[in-house]
């Protein structure tokens, strides 16, 4: 198990440097974020609002791949993610994808009580009146 310097004192965690890709990630997306708005809104822009958000996007994924690039060769040839790090990495992703059940579970939880006890307030029924189900 390697272990890193930090602060005067050796630790078998990983400890990244400074790094530019937070910030070129965070700029990236952003200008995705701004270019899909002036693609909803053309008046604002232009002409060809579409090549800004298609080159954004390209940005964004270009940026985001050499940071992962930049992970892998730190995890694979520095030989910088020890066994506790590749164990945590670990209970990270399975703390995400737990997250991401529980969302979906009180989304969906949420529609089917208001689908299948309606309120009064709403008239009773599903959909509440004056809303337009689509008819499959």
């Amino acid at each position: 198990m390697g272990l890193r310097q930090g602060l005067g004192r050796n630790y078998p965690y990983h400890l990244p440097g400074a790094s530019m890709w937070p910030i070129l990630t965070s700029a990236s997306g952003a200008r995705v974020s701004l270019s899909i708005l002036f693609w909803f809104h053309r008046e604002w822009l232009g002409a060809r609002p579409i090549f800004g958000a298609v080159m954004a996007g390209v940005s964004l994924s270009l940026v985001l791949a050499l940071w992962w690039r930049e992970l892998a060769r730190e995890a694979a040839d520095l030989g910088s993610h020890s066994r506790p790090v590749r164990r945590l990495l670990r209970i990270g992703v399975s703390l995400f994808i737990l997250s991401e059940v529980a969302f979906f579970l009180r989304f969906f939880w949420a529609f089917f009580h208001h689908a299948l006890a309606p309120r009064v307030v709403i008239g009773g029924c599903w959909p509440p009146v004056g809303v337009a189900a689509p008819d499959p």
